[in-house]
């Protein structure tokens, strides 16, 4: 079974539990129509949730961003062993508990396989990362310390000559006396992803220099129809940018002929009383953006 959301899992934890919206409310603080809106996906900030996480036994960061189950109990604040709740199943996300008063670091044992190597202290993993990430990271835990909350940030790893992009989620946990001595987080590999935005970022500025020569309104879009850069501003165009959006969408979903992936030779558009060329550019990395030259 996997979870939905933090408003799916906040409303099976009351039935679990047999506990009622109003007793969660009274126990918070809160009006019933708070927590009302909660299992109806409103939001949720972090004060609450530490509170809520903390009245309902949980770990703050699962009841926030979950996690597939495996018919295993849910990872509770009080629990000691990161591995007998498997959350580990997922294979691109590591889970870790920080002890502040043992120095005491777990990882789940999947660390060594989405990091590429073994981590057995914090040590291991600040020599990783560059002396800003390490500040940055620290940082952050020091204010969860503080104030609470929880923290999220995005970091690179250097493992085996290789860079590694990490999105780190960290919460903090309540001890015995009443104060934040244990951090609980979940790592995630995103490489992939920040490998992509780097890519689109090289493309969006060579896709510039082109739009910059031309003197016609053009646009360059994804397969979707989502632009990625276009000379609007520099056009004598009376389009809105979200106008023109709006636009290409309904374009691109109703001659989906037209700017499909199959579609090799420029195409004349006549849409909404707007004329517009498609033609396919191939960038040198393969990709393919779609040309619109609109007249």
């Amino acid at each position: 079974m996997q979870d939905t959301g933090f408003s799916d899992r906040l409303l099976k934890l009351i039935k679990k539990k047999k506990i009622s919206q109003t007793r969660v409310a009274s126990e918070l603080g809160l009006s019933r129509t708070a927590v009302n809106k909660w299992t109806k996906g409103g939001m949720i900030d972090d004060t609450n949730l530490e509170r809520l996480a903390e009245f309902l036994d949980v770990d703050m960061i699962w009841l926030k961003y979950g996690q597939q189950e495996s018919n295993t109990p849910v990872f509770s604040a009080s629990h000691e062993g990161i591995n007998e709740v498997h959350l580990q199943d997922s294979a691109e996300i590591v889970f870790w508990e920080w002890d502040l008063l043992t120095d005491r670091v777990v990882y789940s044992d999947n660390v060594e396989r989405v990091y590429g190597i073994r981590i057995d202290s914090n040590q291991d993993y600040w020599q990783l990362m560059g002396e800003q990430a390490r500040e940055k990271l620290n940082a952050g835990y020091q204010k969860i310390i503080q104030e609470g909350g929880a923290h999220e940030m995005d970091f690179a790893l250097q493992v085996g000559g290789q860079r590694r992009w990490i999105t780190s989620r960290a919460a903090g946990v309540k001890g015995e006396n009443g104060k934040i001595t244990r951090l609980v987080g979940i790592s995630i590999d995103n490489t992939e992803r920040k490998l992509a935005e780097l890519a689109l970022k090289r493309d969006r500025g060579f896709l510039k220099l082109l739009l910059s020569r031309m003197s016609s309104l053009v646009l360059f879009t994804d397969q979707a129809g989502e632009i990625i850069e276009t000379n609007l501003a520099d056009s004598h165009q009376t389009f809105s940018f979200l106008e023109l959006q709006s636009l290409i969408y309904k374009a691109v979903m109703q001659y989906p002929d037209l700017f499909g992936e199959t579609a090799q030779q420029p195409a004349m558009l006549s849409f909404e009383g707007i004329e517009m060329t498609i033609h396919r550019h191939m960038h040198d990395d393969g990709k393919s953006y779609l040309m619109l030259e609109i007249d």
